[in-house]
């Protein structure tokens, strides 16, 4: 009954449920475009925050890590990620990448590719964007050799086989992914400034730009079938509360012997990250507060205009038994159903927005949190209209206004 009421309200007032519409599908897909802006600016920095905020260390590693860097520098004086921290003032973690020696074999011969691997700390932490399939598994709980590889012309797919040589021993590599075009990875190399924040440690691989596709290991896990791995490009490493700032200037110094060419305190790192993030942040918050204030005056205008075209309905209603606050809940129903259109609106207009102009939605918890406080206010709003109005009067002075 009163369901069938809310719907006659939206048909007898068309153009302005059109318009209410429109607002709130408009309000929504401009919050979900902001909200995921925001999380975009997020999802590299949330998977190592903790070590971000920690003490210790950002390098970058110009070449592979080696204990003769000032002479031959040969492979096989590569240092992996966890066998540098030997050499370091007790630190507690390391988040890195590694370039591996070895060899592809195609059907012609070895083939040209970047080989790099990453430790359980990374895999654990991080995911990159996929085209197919999925991420690598800790060394822990992978039964074969996984690999995720970047767009190829060799034929690679989720599923595929590749015969790789460690040395003294061949092994077939089993592909779990295949990496989208210019996704991040950790590891990155950039041109440094004072106000160096967490993309620093993030790099996009393009096989069109490198010339060669990228195979990613797990570095613990060739550890165990004794591959040379050397420490290469950026890497976190994280120290406990109790390390000193003389103690990792001279591990900065020391991991300069080793082929680091760059380096800061994590503590520097995290606080320009930090600036980079809340700047956004507070870049959109006047538009967020355009959006509400907007949608609050729609909501406000459109039930009161409504229950004010309704007002003798309502008054015939309650003479014959319905209660004020049985017509009240029509004008929320009808609200709510406006809302539900939006919604549908709003994921049809966001999917053509975001394959049109290419721009990239998060859903998440906080994308669906923020649309609910959206519908949520637009519903106590059009509640609290045909509340106030009902209230200033009673049927019988309703009626003998008419």
């Amino acid at each position: 009954m009163l369901l069938k009421c809310a719907v006659k309200n939206i048909k007898r007032s068309k153009l302005m449920s059109v318009l209410t519409v429109c607002e709130m599908t408009c309000a929504v897909v401009i919050t979900l475009v902001m909200v995921s802006s925001v999380m975009i600016r997020f999802r590299n920095y949330t998977p190592f925050r903790d070590m971000f905020e920690s003490n210790g260390l950002y390098c970058e590693f110009s070449s592979a890590a080696n204990t003769d860097f000032y002479g031959e520098n040969k492979a096989e004086d590569f240092i992996a990620d966890d066998d540098i921290l030997q050499f370091l003032h007790s630190p507690e973690s390391i988040a890195a990448c590694n370039t591996v020696s070895c060899g592809v074999q195609g059907d012609n011969g070895l083939l040209e590719v970047n080989n790099f691997s990453y430790n359980d700390e990374v895999i654990r932490r991080f995911a990159p964007k996929l085209k197919s399939g999925r991420w690598l598994k800790e060394s822990t709980k992978a039964d074969c050799i996984e690999c995720v590889v970047s767009k190829n012309e060799y034929g690679w797919e989720e599923g595929s086989s590749i015969q790789i040589d460690l040395g003294e021993k061949k092994y077939t590599a089993q592909v779990v992914g295949v990496l989208e075009e210019n996704a991040k990875l950790p590891g990155g190399f950039a041109v440094h400034s004072t106000g160096d924040d967490f993309n620093v440690f993030f790099n996009p691989y393009s096989c069109e730009i490198e010339q060669k596709p990228l195979i990613v290991f797990s570095s613990q896990y060739l550890q165990k079938l004794g591959a040379v791995q050397g420490l290469f490009s950026g890497c976190l490493i994280t120290y406990p509360d109790s390390v000193t700032k003389d103690q990792l200037k001279e591990d900065q110094q020391t991991l300069a012997k080793f082929g680091c060419a760059y380096s800061m305190p994590l503590t520097d790192l995290d606080k320009n990250s930090k600036l980079y993030l809340y700047r956004h942040l507070y870049d959109m918050l006047p538009i967020i507060i355009v959006i509400l204030v907007l949608a609050f005056v729609s909501s406000v205008s459109s039930s009161a205009l409504t229950m004010r075209t309704r007002l003798k309905d309502y008054a015939v209603f309650c003479i014959c038994g319905m209660r004020w606050k049985q017509c009240v809940l029509i004008e929320l129903i009808r609200s709510a159903v406006l809302a539900a259109v939006s919604i549908v609106l709003s994921l049809a207009a966001v999917s053509v927005v975001s394959k049109r102009f290419s721009i990239s939605i998060v859903w998440s918890g906080i994308s669906l949190v923020s649309i609910a406080a959206l519908l949520l206010m637009f519903l106590l709003v059009s509640l609290a209209a045909p509340y106030f109005i009902c209230r200033a009067s009673t049927p019988k002075q309703l009626l003998g206004q008419y």
